[in-house]
């Protein structure tokens, strides 16, 4: 399989809010809180404890376009109730073909930032959004269910005990 090359990113919200095509994307991972413990006698090692997940925020990059108006109505809407949201990343490929996409679950929006607005100047007029998401999710929460489901059959348990 080739790489994807030439790669544009169409994101909405809730699947019904479209926000557009967007040509760049930042800031999208996670990593976990590690905690050391040392243990009485023990020389060689220490134990790590993984803790939650953090996850970064997510900016979102592209030239003004026809759909810049939705963006602003969804920004609108946030300053009236923030309700946090689903946003999915889909990574598309120039001919239209779907690469992957991200679903990033409890979305609100931090920031937006604007073209300048200089008519000397001889740079495309960008937007920035950036947005706060809890966790991501893999087909909505549906294999996070479904492991849950199968941990249980198996009654899987695990525990950390001092």
């Amino acid at each position: 399989m080739d790489p994807a090359i030439n790669v544009f990113y169409q994101v909405s919200i809730d699947g019904l809010i479209p926000l557009g095509a967007w040509t760049k994307v930042e800031g999208l991972g996670m990593e976990y809180q590690v905690t050391e413990y040392r243990e009485g006698g023990v020389n060689g090692y220490m134990h790590k404890l993984i803790g939650p997940a953090k996850f970064t925020n997510l900016r979102l990059s592209r030239p003004v376009s026809v759909t810049s108006p939705l963006l602003m109505m969804w920004l609108v809407s946030n300053q009236i109730a923030v309700k946090p949201q689903t946003m999915a990343v889909t990574a598309m490929t120039a001919a239209g073909d779907v690469i992957t996409t991200w679903s990033l679950v409890g979305v609100v929006p931090v920031k937006w930032t604007g073209p300048s607005l200089d008519i000397m100047s001889n740079s495309v007029s960008t937007e920035t959004l950036e947005v706060a998401y809890q966790e991501i999710s893999l087909l909505g929460g549906l294999v996070g269910s479904a492991i849950g489901a199968v941990a249980g059959a198996l009654d899987v348990s695990a525990s950390i005990s001092f």
